[in-house]
């Protein structure tokens, strides 16, 4: 049996510039982390072959930490890595792919060009290995490198590792397709370039890992690796088994949190931690977190004292889209100072632009909390 530790997209040394510098630095640290955890996993579970399927680095500027870690990581491994680099990371002269040497047990394919390794040649236990592999040599990769072609030897493990995008046959991003795939014949192909993966394709014969740490809400949930083996013997089709590992240290989590009934801050602060202890997240999550329901007029959430609620998360992140609990048809004919803002407000609460919506809707409860005395 065959054992690979599958990656992509880790995307070290990201500068995370929407972040505070603080910040910013810590986020860069839990990718490395990422990385750490993964190949200790891999060098105690006896991984035999590890494949890195493009954008190692966030781009063509590394630092000098990044690049030590990974040679020291990569020497204590000691077994085959392959790595091919995507469109953040391409192979271009004086990348770092040609400026850094790289231990003796690391291949990185330079090459627009589809190109072959050979590794663990025949013996009674194994049929011998083959991994197939091309980078990106600019951002742009608009041809498919298998095009036409097929693995030499099928009596052989072979793998294909490659960052491409299976989403669109007019893809800049190298667009690869099952039809390709198929015709290739590779045993499993270990695909990179898309963060939130998509199922495997057929019998597992391909499968995109997903990035390893996330770095945004539209990344969600944990984050990993994929350990997949594989099994053939002669006159057989292989059978590939793949298992994915979390090794994010943060998640990302977006919810709905209907504050109905809600009639102070206390109240919404014990709403949030009562959802955040029932979907079982904790100081890993960071939770983006919409607010909605019906809530007395007078009640104005300070979303920003609601963030610095203990919750027991790494941050949270409010949006309040709950509306004012008021009765329109009443509010049509109140006579006094409510009515009249209702009126003059109602052509925009109805209005068909959702931002407009919004803005009315903030309006009308600031004035109805102002009119009951309770402050805005």
């Amino acid at each position: 049996m065959l054992k690979i530790m599958h990656t992509a997209d880790i995307h070290l040394d990201s500068p995370f510039s929407g972040l505070p510098p603080r910040l910013a630095e810590a986020r860069r640290n839990d990718l490395r982390a990422a990385f750490t955890s993964m190949m200790t996993y891999a060098k105690m579970t006896g991984v035999d072959v590890l494949l890195i399927a493009g954008d190692l680095f966030d781009s063509g500027t590394v630092t000098r930490d990044t690049v030590r870690l990974l040679i020291r990581e990569f020497e204590t491994f000691g077994r085959p890595v392959f790595i091919s680099p995507g469109n953040h990371d391409p192979a271009f002269p004086n990348s770092v792919w040609k400026r850094v040497s790289f231990p003796a047990n690391v291949h990185v394919f330079d090459s627009e060009e589809l190109s072959a390794v050979d590794l663990f040649e025949p013996d009674d236990k194994n049929p011998g290995v083959t991994v197939y592999g091309w980078a990106f040599t600019a951002p742009d990769l608009d041809t498919v490198p298998i095009t036409g072609k097929r693995v030499a030897d099928t009596s052989r493990i072979n793998l294909l590792s490659c960052h491409c995008d299976m989403t669109s046959p007019r893809s800049r991003d190298c667009p690869v397709l099952p039809v390709h795939l198929e015709a290739f014949g590779m045993d499993y192909a270990a695909l990179g370039h898309i963060h939130n993966p998509p199922p495997p394709g057929r019998g597992n014969r391909w499968c995109y890992p997903g990035c390893l740490e996330p770095r945004g809400f539209d990344e969600l949930g944990p984050k990993g690796a994929l350990i997949v083996e594989i099994e053939k013997k002669p006159g057989s089709e292989s059978e590939v088994r793949l298992k994915k590992l979390r090794f994010s240290k943060r998640r990302y989590e977006k919810s709905e949190l209907d504050l109905t009934g809600a009639e102070t801050m206390t109240d919404a602060a014990d709403a949030v931690k009562r959802a955040v202890k029932a979907n079982g997240w904790g100081e890993d999550t960071l939770l983006s977190l919409r607010l909605t329901g019906e809530i007395p007029p007078a009640f104005v959430i300070d979303t920003e004292a609601l963030e610095e609620t203990d919750a027991g998360l790494a941050a949270l992140c409010v949006e309040d889209r709950t509306r004012p609990a008021a009765d329109p048809a009443k509010l049509a004919v109140d006579p006094t100072i409510r009515g009249a803002v209702y009126r003059q407000l109602k052509p925009l609460l109805e209005s068909e632009d959702e931002r407009e919506r919004e803005v009315a809707t903030r309006a009308l409860r600031y004035a109805l909390s102002a009119v009951s005395g309770t402050g805005v």
